[in-house]
């Protein structure tokens, strides 16, 4: 669906996802669910895209999960 600066945006089946890099100095591949809102709106740039990523962040962390840990097999 979408992809640039690392980030990539996929939908299946009416869901949006967003995959990303969310490791600092290694790797940590992470693909978390967005709304619709928020793909539409990382798609409109990278400062956009980078808003959406910081979000999202904080909202792992309010739900307890590590949002610098990969959750991808």
């Amino acid at each position: 669906m979408y992809q640039d600066d690392g980030v990539t945006l996929t939908e299946r089946s009416g869901r949006f996802f967003i995959r990303y890099d969310a490791g600092g100095h290694q790797v940590a591949w992470r693909e978390d669910e967005i709304t619709a809102q928020d793909a539409r709106r990382a798609m409109s740039g990278p400062r956009e895209a980078e808003d959406v990523l910081l979000a999202l962040q904080r909202r792992l962390m309010a739900e307890g999960l590590d949002p610098y840990r990969s959750n991808l097999a």
